[in-house]
């Protein structure tokens, strides 16, 4: 009845069942690597048939479609839920929780899983069963809830959410280094790099920029960094005496995104990088 996983290539293919994990068209799941055939041990062959039974949830929709498709590409036939009927929702529907509540009869009440509609609607499906409204409560990710044998209320909020890992970081991912990632790959960057005198002022190398993953180079990316490294000399020139440093990268890093946005109504991240000399 069961068969190894590494000797599948002995089963007569009408005689073979594979139970995979991957309905949500999750990338690195079983089936997703079986649809694009990246699997190491089984990949989708012409004629293979293919039950989807789920339903895909909010969001999950292009990841779904995606397997779908590499399945069909790959010669499979998909069988799922908006073509065939082999699914059933693992979720109850109105009645069954009616039947539930008034089986139970539970004290106290707090609908869970769903978004905020759906927990409403399932707090009005408790109300008609009998469940004192001050016993119900509609809580979202973090709500504390203080219980007793005989109350129910409303504690703290706390945190709660994604946890990112990176790398051997658990969690420690904070907000900013997300949104400057997301910048990054959005726009892309420009590094300008200028040594200037300590005492005077006055430019003693540079400016230099140097951009990465901000235009194609030859489609007149020269062009736009020659004009902001001009831009950037005519600003520093205005210095006289000992420059504060803080000043001098504010104003080298505006110099660059003011040309580069009137060029090319981007903005990637711009890193002014000072040389004292």
């Amino acid at each position: 009845m069961l068969v190894p996983l590494k000797q599948v290539d002995s089963v007569t293919p009408a005689k073979l069942l594979l139970l995979m994990a991957g309905s949500q068209g999750e990338p690195m799941s079983s089936l997703s690597r079986y649809a694009n055939r990246s699997h190491p041990a089984v990949v989708v062959r012409e004629g293979d048939w293919v039950v989807i039974s789920a339903t895909p949830i909010p969001g999950n929709e292009t990841l779904v479609n995606r397997t779908i498709n590499n399945l069909y590409k790959h010669g499979g036939e998909v069988f799922y839920s908006t073509t065939a009927k082999v699914h059933v929702s693992g979720h109850a529907y109105r009645d069954e929780i009616r039947v539930m509540l008034d089986t139970v009869r539970p004290r106290f009440f707090i609908p869970v899983h769903g978004e905020f509609r759906q927990l409403l609607h399932n707090s009005r499906i408790a109300l008609a069963a009998g469940i004192p409204p001050e016993n119900l409560r509609i809580v979202e990710d973090g709500q504390v809830v203080l219980l007793t044998p005989n109350s129910i209320e409303l504690g703290e909020q706390i945190p709660a959410g994604y946890v990112f890992v990176d790398g051997l970081g658990i969690g420690d991912v904070e907000q900013v280094v997300l949104r400057d990632r997301s910048h990054l790959a959005a726009d892309g960057m420009v590094i300008v790099t200028v040594g200037v005198d300590r005492s005077t002022g006055d430019v003693r190398s540079g400016p230099e920029l140097i951009s990465r993953g901000f235009m194609e180079e030859g489609a007149g990316e020269e062009a736009v960094l020659e004009e902001a490294r001009r831009a950037v000399m005519a600003d520093l020139a205005r210095f006289q005496g000992e420059p504060e440093p803080a000043l001098v990268v504010e104003t080298a890093h505006d110099a660059v995104q003011r040309v580069v946005w009137r060029r090319t109504k981007r903005q990637p991240m711009v890193i002014p990088v000072l040389i004292d000399w």
